[in-house]
């Protein structure tokens, strides 16, 4: 499972207007739970499915060009939070809507450096366990 879809979380996609960021105590109301997101050490920023992004309404805030393994392309850059319930912490900002879907990949979410920058990640290709801690 691992080599064929890489380090998976479970998340929490949307924009709640009213969510305050730590150290407020509330959590962000989701549009949509258990949104499968890769841990990509590949990518900088953490990104949404474009289509996702359509169908949560997430606020488009900007477009900016982004580079993926098809090359360059211009993308729509929404506001929203994405929540991951088992380290308890919640990505929120902007976040490019790239093509997932509709380049056939499974996940509809990326989690790039930015976040991991802040947690440790054990990646064990031998046993496929993966570990992330703060």
């Amino acid at each position: 499972m691992l080599v064929t879809y890489g380090p998976t979380l479970l998340v929490d996609i949307g924009f709640d207007p009213n969510y305050q960021p730590p150290p407020h105590p509330n959590l962000p109301v989701p549009g949509i739970k258990g949104i499968h997101a890769l841990v990509d050490t590949g990518a900088t920023e953490s990104c949404i499915d474009s289509m996702l992004a359509t169908q949560l309404g997430l606020p488009v805030v900007d477009k900016r060009v982004v580079a993926g393994v098809s090359g360059p392309q211009d993308v729509n850059i929404h506001l929203a939070q994405v929540h991951i319930p088992s380290l308890l912490f919640t990505i929120y900002g902007t976040f490019a809507a790239v093509h997932l879907a509709a380049g056939g990949q499974p996940h509809r979410a990326l989690i790039g450096r930015t976040f991991l920058s802040r947690f440790t990640m054990v990646y064990n290709g031998q046993t496929g366990d993966v570990t992330i801690s703060s």
